[in-house]
């Protein structure tokens, strides 16, 4: 599945971590990466943020089609 998220705007933060950057999305828990340089440690949270909302989305829809699939259950 891919889903243009390019219009939605987050907060991110970058800092030094010993040798290298950390950087992570406030607003999405546990979406964290790392690189090397602050370019590389950029790039890398944009992947993470696309992989994270992909998921996000496709496991809220299986969620969704189940507490359906589970409503139509039952005698009528």
């Amino acid at each position: 599945m891919s889903i243009n998220f390019s219009k939605i705007m987050f907060t991110y933060k970058i800092e030094p971590d010993g040798n290298e950057f950390h950087a992570w999305i406030p607003e999405l828990p546990g979406c964290h990466t790392h690189g090397r340089t602050v370019k590389e440690a950029m790039q890398n949270l944009k992947d993470a943020m696309q992989i994270y909302l992909e998921v996000e989305l496709e496991e809220n829809i299986t969620v969704q089609i189940l507490e359906f699939a589970d409503e139509t259950k039952g005698t009528y």
